[in-house]
């Protein structure tokens, strides 16, 4: 009879329920990671291969990318468990064999274990040529031996003891954000992020929503360290960055919805009616009970989008503290001392950076943080000595520090887990944070229904999503074959990985340019041999290059100057975007060879996104607002404003996703039907609003955007690719020195 139950560790495994629980309380753990635990758990600290998991978890008929599934189900059981990968505890991975179990398992019934018989039941890491030849030894030897190997075991065992003690006690003073000292907060089975202490550290304000910028979910907050949370906004809208009074009575924070309006508004935190406080202002902190401080959108004819100000509630006295030419400040944090400024914002080639500024405005301060990485929030020490940052430097967000001033960063977070958002406690002995795992695949809605195409981990499609991301051609002409990017290590960009395609009828997917990174975009010919795509070298400059899809030939750089953004057009062009020193230029080239020509001496707005050349290669399409500019010269022609656009395969048809705000989307995407040709649909003057706008236009689909990220079209309205992401995120406190 098969056991009901096993037991390991702190955890217990229900078979009967399919549940796990630790010292009682319900671990959530999804299907493909509780079957690679039960396999584990069954086999008793044996190795269990890479094979023995693919059979286990997909059986004969595998249609997936197991390598990057087993990945998955590992972190995931990894963040289920509170293991370490760098220090295991209870999950082992032996490298290029599989993985082991290390806790005994108790509760399997002698019939339950499936362990081979023989020879077979030595460590199976050990091969047949390093086993010890049997040999015959006379008793009293064995005796004597015996009693030896008792004496080196012990002596051993202090010795082991000794290091291993020094051991931990050196990873607790050097490595004090271990997984394992990290206390769970909150246990929502979505995601809680943006986290906010209150004054005096009793109370915790968070969002309840997926996304760690701005994100779909409502204000919550709970009394620490065991209070129940209680939800304060009801409204549905977008927010980011909630922040407490001095006083802990009011918790305010940024609501925005499709109109891209960002405003603060404050709620009590025992609840009540939450109220408008300022009209475009974002990430609202306040200096002291009379000023805040907070982030403005600037005038369309300024230098800057998003600038830094403060003032008073009311506003008077506003003053600006940095405006970053062309970028967008978005959060910022004082110092205790009131002389400095940390902000994260976007600007230039730096993308997403954390600076500090001088209050008063004198100078633009410097970027701080992890170099070359994507920073999106920041926190002071109570002392002021130390800058905490979340940041991105290749290998996912994680929790960092730097002294102030004149420190290097230092890591403090790893592992499978992401860390974003930082609260730190009044005492300055721990912080707050959102930590948790993002899963992102490639799904396909045809006749069949909606599918999912690529195996678990992270995926995706380029397409229609956040701030108009362009269409490419991920489709082959004859609609039979899907192509995607898989990531297959960490990277900078949202999505860089190698290049794979599915055959949609039989299901199988396989890498098609393995060993090649390439750079979020991609766009398959027209005759569906060659791919044009994007590659990042090691100075972190962009080129585009073309190869064939049968691998016939080597991949061949399109131009040797920096370049991006590659789209074929029909006749076999590839148009694309090159730098001439700090300008960005249009170019094409014809696919059978040739050099490359300047399509018109006009800039490429660097303040837009380019998104790409109509099929005739009369109009190119720039973001955001979208307009489409005639590449001959001439007046642009508005599109829409808070939305993403695009011609799909052939030209007969033009996508208008109005989305909704938050990297994930949703909304609604609008089809139209283009007149033989034309390049662009007959819109009303000034544009489309939203997509009730598109009545009385020639609309030949809707499709609800509703769990799509990106959007890319087939090749008619009722085929189409998207890549979904899922989040499981939750607040955890973390022990700072």
């Amino acid at each position: 009879m098969q056991a009901s139950t096993l037991y390991f560790d702190q955890f217990e495994l229900d078979l009967n329920s399919y549940e796990l629980r630790k010292s009682g309380r319900v671990v959530k753990l999804e299907k493909l990671p509780m079957e690679l635990l039960i396999l584990l758990a069954e086999k008793q600290g044996q190795l269990v291969t890479r094979e023995q998991i693919i059979q286990r978890l997909w059986g004969d008929n595998v249609f997936v990318d197991t390598r990057q599934g087993i990945n998955t189900a590992v972190r995931k059981l990894r963040i289920a468990l509170q293991d370490d990968s760098e220090h295991p505890r209870l999950l082992q991975t032996v490298p290029g064999r599989g993985y082991r179990l290390l806790a005994p398992v108790s509760g399997l019934e002698a019939a339950d274990v499936h362990q081979e018989s023989g020879p077979a039941a030595q460590p199976p890491s050990v091969s047949p040529s390093e086993r010890a030849p049997a040999t015959t030894i006379p008793a009293p030897v064995k005796k004597r031996r015996h009693a030896a190997a008792i004496a080196v075991a012990v002596v051993a065992l202090l010795v082991l003891v000794s290091v291993g003690t020094w051991l931990y006690l050196y990873r607790s003073r050097s490595n004090p954000a271990s997984h394992e000292a990290w206390t769970q907060i909150t246990n929502f089975s979505d995601s809680a992020v943006q986290p906010a202490l209150s004054p005096d550290g009793h109370m915790l304000a968070f969002i309840r929503g997926p996304e760690t910028f701005v994100t779909p979910g409502e204000v919550y907050v709970k009394m620490l360290p065991n209070g129940e949370p209680v939800q304060l906004s009801h409204d549905g809208l977008s927010k980011m960055a909630p922040a407490f009074s001095p006083d802990g009575s009011r918790i305010a924070y940024t609501a925005t919805d499709r109109s891209f309006a960002w405003n603060t508004w404050v709620v009590p935190v025992l609840g009540g009616e939450p109220k408008e406080l300022l009209p475009n202002a974002a990430a609202l902190t306040w200096l002291d009970q009379q000023h805040v401080m907070f982030s403005e959108i600037k005038p369309p004819r300024s230098s800057t989008l998003m600038g830094l100000v403060t003032a008073t509630e009311s506003r008077a006295g506003e003053r600006d503290i940095h405006l970053p030419p062309g970028g967008m400040a978005h959060r910022s944090w004082l110092s205790p001392d009131r002389k400095w400024v940390l902000d994260s914002e976007m600007e230039g080639k730096e993308g997403w950076a954390c600076r500090v500024i001088p209050f008063d405005g004198s100078t633009k301060g410097e970027l701080v943080g992890p170099e070359k990485a994507r920073c999106t929030y920041a926190a002071w020490s109570p002392d002021g000595a130390t800058m905490y940052f979340s940041a991105d430097a290749g290998d996912g967000y994680h929790i960092w520090r730097q002294g102030f001033p004149g420190g290097k960063p230092e890591q403090l977070t790893f592992g499978p887990t992401e860390e974003e958002g930082i609260a730190v406690a009044p005492d300055g002995r721990s912080l707050v944070t959102s930590a948790g795992i993002r899963e992102s695949t490639v799904w396909l809605h045809d006749a069949r229904g909606d599918r999912q195409i690529s195996g678990e981990g992270f995926a995706g499609v380029p397409g229609l999503g956040v701030f108009g991301q362009k269409i490419c051609s991920i489709f082959s002409p004859d609609g039979k074959k899907l192509y995607y990017l898989v990531r297959r290590q960490a990277s900078l960009t949202w999505l860089s990985g190698e290049l794979w395609v599915a055959d949609l009828d039989s299901g199988r997917s396989e890498p098609v340019l393995p060993g090649i990174l390439i750079d979020t975009l991609f766009s398959v010919s027209p005759d569906g041999k060659r791919v044009a795509f994007v590659t990042t070298d090691a100075k972190g400059e962009t080129h585009a290059w073309i190869a064939p899809l049968d691998r016939s030939s080597p991949p061949e750089q399109i131009t040797p100057s920096t370049a991006l953004l590659p789209d074929f057009v029909s006749g076999g062009r590839i148009y694309f975007g090159a730098r001439e020193g700090d300008d960005l230029f249009l170019q094409s080239v014809e696919l059978d060879g040739g050099p490359p020509r300047k399509i018109s001496s006009e800039l490429l707005p660097k303040m837009q996104l380019f998104l790409g050349v109509s099929p005739h290669g009369e109009w190119k399409l720039l973001g955001i607002p979208i307009v489409a500019q005639p590449i001959g010269g001439g007046s642009p022609v508005p599109i829409c404003a808070f939305c993403s656009a695009g011609w799909g395969p052939e030209g007969k048809y033009f996508y208008v996703r109005f989305r909704d705000v938050g990297e994930q989307g949703g909304g609604k995407t609008i089809v139209l039907a283009l007149a033989e040709g034309k390049d662009l649909p007959d819109l009303p003057l000034g544009g489309l609003k939203s997509a009730e706008d598109t009545r009385g236009l020639k609309v030949v689909g809707e499709i609800d955007m509703k769990g799509m990220s990106i959007f890319a079209p087939g090749p008619d309205p009722s085929v189409y690719a998207y890549t979904r992401v899922t989040v499981q995120r939750n607040l955890y406190r973390i022990p700072l020195d």
